[in-house]
């Protein structure tokens, strides 16, 4: 069954999935932290009545499991939450309340000092908000991270907090939403690593490396193919050349240290450069023979033009 719904999942899904069930331990300011991102990011508090009310409306279910089980474990109160299904499309929304004295004690604690004040902070932070507002290609296509918000001012505090672990975005506004994206797979890999997706975070860098010792391989391959075109044309040029000579004017016509290695080039068309150089008398190297074979192309273009004596 979980590995039917890891199919039907998304990959920013899974990653949320992982991220929605971590450890809600450690410190409580990190606790206030990571809430204070999803309320920025999904909820509206407003006062009415003389009464605090926070009321968070959204349709990932992973983000409403979250910020339940962070209410809970910071602040020891159930908050009430509803479920509604759309008649047309079946779409779940998840409404969750937040009334009264415990409404005031959280909008007291995400309004205060705690927050963002270190960096344990801030990975907290982090995390809440790629629960509300991230989106994650699949990295097996490519690498692109980004965050959708409503205005300008969250996607500059986010920028800021992402200076802070030496992570530079990129900002634009697309219809009426400010995203901060990111397309560089070792700043991802670093995100996923600060927001405490572990697993997610192995296969990522596996999937990295993967990616960048393949590509260097193809690149490798690709040049030694070329070099290989490129020296096998040219091997082809050499017996065209000479062969030009011996017709229009005999290999004669070629200053004596090129006479030998023209013979034996026409003797040998298959030969390699090495193996031409072990054939003359003394044997010369491989720059040698093709020092020699290129003056020898030199002569048939000028011959070609009537510019040779």
């Amino acid at each position: 069954m979980e590995e039917n719904m890891r199919q039907t999942l998304s990959y920013s899904s899974m990653l949320k999935s992982e991220i929605a069930h971590l450890d809600k331990g450690g410190g409580r300011h990190c606790l206030i932290s990571e809430l204070y991102a999803m309320i920025k990011m999904s909820s509206i508090m407003l006062e009415k009545y003389g009464e605090c009310f926070i009321l968070m409306n959204t349709d990932n279910a992973f983000l409403a499991e979250r910020f339940l089980g962070l209410l809970n474990t910071s602040f020891d109160f159930r908050a009430e939450a509803s479920i509604r299904t759309s008649s047309k499309s079946r779409k779940k929304n998840y409404l969750i309340y937040v009334m009264g004295e415990n409404a005031t004690r959280v909008v007291k604690a995400v309004e205060g000092g705690m927050i963002l004040k270190q960096l344990c902070c801030k990975q907290a932070y982090l995390r809440g908000i790629f629960l509300g507002c991230a989106s994650i290609s699949d990295p097996e296509k490519n690498y692109h991270l980004e965050f959708v918000f409503p205005d300008n001012k969250l996607a500059l505090e986010l920028m800021d907090v992402l200076k802070d672990f030496d992570i530079n975005a990129g900002v634009i506004i697309r219809k009426k939403s400010h995203v901060v994206y990111i397309k560089d797979g070792e700043k991802i890999s670093q995100i996923l690593g600060l927001i405490g997706a572990r697993k997610h975070l192995l296969d990522f860098e596996n999937l990295r490396v993967f990616k960048t010792v393949s590509n260097e391989i193809n690149r490798k391959v690709n040049c030694e193919t070329a070099n290989i075109a490129k020296t096998a044309k040219a091997f082809v040029s050499f017996q065209e050349d000479i062969e030009y000579i011996e017709r229009s004017r005999g290999i004669a016509y070629l200053p004596d240290p090129l006479i030998e290695v023209a013979s034996v080039k026409l003797e040998h068309p298959g030969a390699t450069l090495k193996e031409l150089g072990e054939m003359l008398s003394p044997p010369i190297s491989k720059s040698g023979v093709n020092h020699r074979l290129r003056k020898i192309s030199e002569i048939a273009e000028k011959l070609r033009g009537g510019l040779h004596d």
